[in-house]
């Protein structure tokens, strides 16, 4: 993947940057507060991370557009709080939001991982799976990830296993869980059938007919487990009613988008020039971006994004019901009283019994023992070597990182025994410089992914000058796109101009918090034609 431009700005003001090249890029300036923080912030939130712009600068009140190329097919994105506009071909996408855009990047550009986040598989959102490849210059923290909260540093984890192809794809713990207890049920109604005058001295299931307090203790449980299911199959449910009230909705604005009615749901007709028949849709209730409709180009290029979104839930409606239905199956074991039935235990009593019915019944538990034994073995077995798997991976990623913070600090005396750092564990000077950048090394040289290194501010905390040249020897040998940032002090100004193995791209001229300029809009407006946009003031 490689970054060709980035542009930010509105009708009165922008700024496009469009000299990023293929190989090692380092953005400089002479002083803080030039704008290459707001210029890669602007790449990642067009890239679906969450914003950190500066405190000052009022990001809603821009577009937001970066061109790149993905495996020889260019593509031109663009964001403005949550709604994204995509420009690839002759085709023009509206995403309402990140979720619609990482199901389309998954399935045409490149799959996102899936993870299992609270037992239920899903889609892992860009603004985690980003940091594999992404450093920001604020919230930077080796013991955790960026922006925590939905999620956690064992889903970051488990978004690198993912990537790698060893994700979760056997029976979870809980599933196992319940198999155990099936396999536990059958058996004691297996030992009814063998040993059937001990019923009384059973500590199992069926003694809980004759012990209130037995009964109690595995009623209790079971309700547990119907609960936990029930959670998850509600869950479920209201993500399938909101995927289907999108899809109806969007299905009305197909509608009335081919009738040119004056109102719609999703969206809205709505007069661009008062009493004309200048007529824009816009993409959301909040108007994000507004396409002018009039002519029957645009109009089609709408209307076939919106066929694709209601392709997109469509599909998404069948895979959430295809786990709904799973989840509802295990609701209707849990509810099925498998225990030892009353009828088991007045066999004890007795005095004949039916041998061959016996024995059909016993050769009947036994296939059902031996299968489901069998599934858990194999899970287990899988499960053991997935994690096997797993730690094998994360060691070569802890050899790199180690071998790559010896390169770049020979004297240093830091061991990585993980990817994480320890909440109590503080680094000195440039040593949290040194173990984001072998961290990034690290994860791009074992999972080979193609994704653009971009790191701002890569030489924060004073990385010393030789440090730096070990640095950008080591980066000038990936495959990927780099894309540094840094700040220069006044004896350092014009010490890129004459590398040959950096593109060096100079904020220095800029003025002071006021990257943004009125000049651009033009180059800017255009870009925004492109995408078929019409800024609004």
């Amino acid at each position: 993947m490689i970054i060709k431009k980035i542009a930010v700005g509105n009708s009165h003001e922008a700024y496009i940057e469009n000299r990023l090249t293929e190989e090692l890029n380092v953005i400089s300036s002479d002083d803080n507060n030039k704008g290459k923080t707001i210029m890669i912030q602007s790449l990642m939130y067009c890239l679906g991370s969450e914003p950190v712009f500066p405190s000052s600068f009022k990001f809603e009140e821009y577009y937001y557009i970066i061109e790149f190329e993905f495996d020889r097919t260019t593509y031109t994105i663009s964001r403005k709080k949550d709604t994204f506009v995509l420009y690839v071909g002759k085709s023009i996408l509206i995403f309402d939001n990140v979720s619609e855009l990482k199901r389309y990047w998954t399935k045409n550009i490149s799959p996102f991982p899936e993870i299992i986040k609270s037992g239920v598989p899903r889609i892992v959102d860009p603004d985690l799976f980003n940091q594999i490849f992404f450093v920001g210059q604020d919230k930077k923290d080796s013991s955790n990830i960026s922006n925590k909260g939905f999620y956690k540093k064992k889903d970051f984890y488990n978004v690198i296993y993912s990537f790698a192809g060893l994700g979760e794809k056997t029976l979870s713990t809980e599933e196992i869980s319940l198999e155990k207890a099936k396999l536990k049920r059958l058996k004691e109604e297996k030992k009814v059938l063998l040993k059937k005058n001990k019923i009384l001295n059973s500590k199992e299931k069926s003694i809980t007919y004759i012990s209130k307090h037995s009964d109690r203790v595995a009623f209790n449980d079971k309700i547990k487990q119907i609960e936990n299911v029930k959670e998850k199959l509600v869950d479920l449910k209201n993500d399938r009613n909101r995927t289907l009230n999108r899809r109806i909705k969007y299905e009305n604005t197909l509608k009335e988008l081919n009738s040119l009615n004056r109102t719609i749901s999703t969206g809205e007709l709505q007069c661009l020039d008062c009493h004309s028949t200048h007529i824009g849709y816009s993409s959301s209730i909040k108007r994000s971006f507004t396409f002018d409709v009039s002519t029957v180009e645009v109009r089609n290029q709408i209307i076939e994004s919106i066929t694709e979104k209601i392709n997109s839930y469509t599909e998404e409606l069948e895979k959430q019901t295809s786990e709904i239905n799973i989840y509802q199956q295990q609701l209707q074991e849990l509810l099925s009283d498998e225990d030892i039935t009353l009828e088991s235990i007045i066999l004890y009593k007795e005095d004949t019994i039916d041998i061959n019915k016996i024995e059909l019944e016993l050769e009947s538990l036994e296939n059902q023992i031996s299968k489901i034994s069998s599934s858990i073995k194999e899970s287990e077995s899988n499960g053991k070597e997935t994690a096997d798997k797993q730690n094998s991976l994360m060691e070569d990623i802890l050899k790199v990182m180690n071998d790559i913070y010896k390169q770049i600090d020979p004297n240093g005396n830091l061991i990585f025994d993980d990817i994480f750092t320890k909440k109590s564990e503080v680094f000195s000077g440039s040593e949290a410089t040194e173990f984001h950048l072998a961290k990034v090394y690290a994860l791009v040289k074992v999972l080979k992914h193609p994704y653009p290194i971009i790191i701002d501010s890569f030489r924060a905390e004073d990385l010393s000058t030789d440090r730096e040249q070990i640095v950008i020897d080591l980066f000038n040998q990936l495959d990927n796109q780099v894309i540094f940032t840094t700040t220069l002090k006044k004896e350092e100004i014009g010490k890129y101009n004459d590398v040959s193995e950096i593109n060096h791209i100079d904020y220095s001229y800029h003025m002071p918090s006021k990257i943004l300029q009125k000049e651009y809009v033009d180059e800017f407006t255009t870009l925004t034609q492109k995408l078929m946009v019409d800024i609004l003031n």
